[in-house]
């Protein structure tokens, strides 16, 4: 053998790589969380967004009142874009990736601000303008705003049951 027709150095001879395209990924290496798509705290998630995104389109299809509804209809926009990012990460499990961010915290500190955000805008938006698809709008937000901290309490109360894992009933003093 010449140099022109040698195998390269960094393959050894006889090595194939086996590709299984047509089968799925073991059962370890499965990436969607199944689980959490069908639980209640991804069904409220869901609801958010729709009510959320509801509003929004209530309020950009209506004429315009003293500057008001935009500031529903950015935090709309601001809900579903943070509820999004929050359900990719638990979808997509990549809690297990970033191990350093409790994302369990995360959430709810995320749920609790948007909640809070959306009752505000909403308030505002159904007292001053009283334009129809405005006030469907803060109304929508309004139940947006009842997903989102329905959400809040049950990830409290799943948090509040978790134990401490700094705690341990071993070492008694």
């Amino acid at each position: 053998m010449n140099a022109s027709n040698a195998a390269p150095s960094y393959m050894t001879p006889g090595h194939m790589q086996h590709v299984n395209y047509g089968q799925p990924p073991p059962a370890s290496e499965d990436f969607i969380d199944k689980a959490y798509v069908t639980s209640i705290r991804s069904i409220l998630k869901f609801a958010c967004l729709l009510f959320s995104f509801i509003a929004f389109v209530c309020v950009a299809a209506t004429p315009q009142c003293n500057g008001n509804q935009i500031f529903l209809a950015s935090v709309t926009w601001l809900v579903i874009i943070m509820q999004v990012i929050i359900i990719i990460v638990f979808v997509f499990r990549l809690k297990r990736k970033f191990t350093g961010i409790d994302f369990e915290f995360l959430d709810f500190f995320a749920t609790t601000h948007d909640a809070i955000y959306l009752l505000v805008s909403s308030s505002v938006t159904i007292h001053y303008c009283r334009n129809p698809g405005q006030v469907a709008g803060g109304v929508m937000g309004i139940f947006a705003f009842v997903f989102l901290a329905a959400d809040a309490v049950v990830i409290f109360l799943a948090r509040r049951d978790e134990p401490d894992p700094n705690t341990s009933s071993n070492n008694v003093r």
